[in-house]
């Protein structure tokens, strides 16, 4: 996100998912140039990791050229756990209409935004089965 503008705003939000022996990695860049003041960024970096052996990464680069410019970052990482999949199936929920509805609810905040043209290829990667990934 490059801002050149007074008085600009920007939010990023980011959402990752690795699963079994994958890996995620988030490389961003922030920059405010000379001209940006008052200029604002939030961004937001959220990796979920599904089973033991997945990892995630976040490397921020903020670059401010103006005294008045502000930016904020904010990394978060969760797992999802046999506690939290015990807790679903104890409710009658299958293990991958489990996993489903934690992904679902990660992912949420990006999905809201996705142009309509998008809903089946979302329901489609949604649909993907994550055998042998959790446990």
């Amino acid at each position: 996100m490059i801002h050149k503008g007074k008085n600009s705003r920007s939010r990023i939000i980011s959402k990752g998912i690795s699963a079994g022996k994958s890996r995620n990695c988030y490389r961003g860049l922030v920059q405010m140039n000379a001209g940006a003041e008052n200029a604002y960024n939030s961004s937001q970096c959220d990796s979920l990791l599904i089973g033991d052996n997945a990892a995630a990464n976040t490397y921020p680069t903020i670059q401010v050229g103006c005294t008045s410019g502000r930016v904020e970052h904010e990394a978060s990482t969760s797992k999802i756990g046999e506690d939290q999949l015990f807790y679903f199936q104890q409710r009658g929920i299958d293990h991958e209409k489990a996993v489903a509805a934690m992904i679902g609810g990660f992912c949420r905040a990006v999905f809201e935004h996705l142009p309509y043209e998008f809903a089946q290829e979302v329901d489609a990667l949604m649909n993907l089965k994550l055998e042998g990934s959790v446990g």
